[in-house]
């Protein structure tokens, strides 16, 4: 039976198309009698788009080829002549032609219920789709204010982090602004929450129409906004404030026909220092804003120092 080969029983034009799957099932296994010499398939024709096609009709393929090879085999045996039949020859193919039947049995069975499986992992993944789609969902709520729409103050904490790391790595300058709504109490009391509500949104559609889009505006609690200002020196992120404080002081709260006068605003500023943290940077800018509140509010103030005065 060595002399027995592949090429032999399937024509060469047709061998370059049977898939590897289709050389390891006629592979005899150790145990067994048959022992057949079978080359390796050539190269893959990758011009056919094998390689697109579902494993399960990579599959029915496979099968239909065995079963050509199983004709083609027994076509050869029927061949043969009388006399050039051996006993171990006669043997050696028919157990050959069992095996490849069995294959073919087995792999039709096979098909059914990887049709099923296939459903069954296209719906896993859809759900799994659903779960990450909800997933992000679920971080960007936890991302962003309730009432204003505006990142809060988780998200201000993640991203000064990471901009923190981007100055001292590249020596840009980075300043923030912490904001707070002047005798915002009093507007609650006089007029309700409702409209204290709607100037919180008033207030952060006008920032938002004044800061740049790298920068960072956030709700950092109460009637408090945080704003970080990469690659802004000390005297930009003051007239950036004085802008603001401009636009807040010509756009009043229309209240159902009723037009109030937004509140003015006290700010604090504080500049990244060499080698800071952000809790100092942030702890800075608070004071600065304390101090802006104690000496009248409606003000901006920093805790840098002016550059001493140079002698006459």
């Amino acid at each position: 039976m060595s002399e027995l080969r592949i090429d032999r029983l399937v024509h060469r034009s047709e061998a370059h198309r049977l898939p590897r799957e289709f050389f390891l099932y006629a592979r005899p296994m150790p145990d067994t009698a048959v022992a057949l010499a079978i080359a390796e398939p050539p190269p893959p024709d990758q011009s056919d788009g094998m390689d697109a096609v579902d494993p399960a009709t990579r599959l029915e393929d496979c099968i239909s080829l065995l079963a050509r090879v199983v004709s083609l085999l027994e076509a050869e045996r029927r061949t043969l002549p009388e006399g050039g039949r051996s006993a171990s020859v006669e043997r050696s193919s028919a157990e050959l032609l069992a095996l490849l039947k069995e294959a073919i049995r087995h792999e039709r069975n096979i098909v059914p219920n990887f049709r099923v499986l296939q459903a069954e992992v296209g719906s896993l993944r859809t759900e799994r789709d659903e779960l990450t789609r909800a997933l992000r969902h679920t971080e960007a709520l936890s991302l962003t204010d309730e009432l204003t729409g505006l990142p809060n103050r988780r998200a201000f904490v993640q991203r000064l982090d990471q901009e923190l790391s981007r100055s001292q790595r590249t020596g840009q300058p980075l300043a923030m602004v912490l904001l707070d709504i002047d005798n915002f109490k009093k507007i609650n009391d006089r007029y309700g929450h409702y409209i204290g509500d709607m100037i919180l949104r008033c207030y952060a559609r006008s920032m938002v129409r004044e800061i740049r889009q790298h920068d960072l505006l956030a709700r950092y609690g109460g009637e408090e906004f945080v704003l970080l200002l990469p690659e802004t020196l000390l005297d930009e992120a003051r007239n950036a404030m004085d802008k603001l404080g401009r636009r807040i002081r010509r756009e009043p709260l229309d209240a159902g026909g009723t037009h109030i006068d937004l509140p003015t605003f006290s700010a604090g500023i504080a500049c990244l220092r060499s080698g800071e943290s952000a809790t100092t940077l942030i702890n800075r800018a608070d004071q600065s804003l304390y101090r802006a509140k104690r000496l009248g509010r409606n003000r901006i103030e920093t805790d840098e120092q002016p550059p001493p005065s140079l002698a006459p």
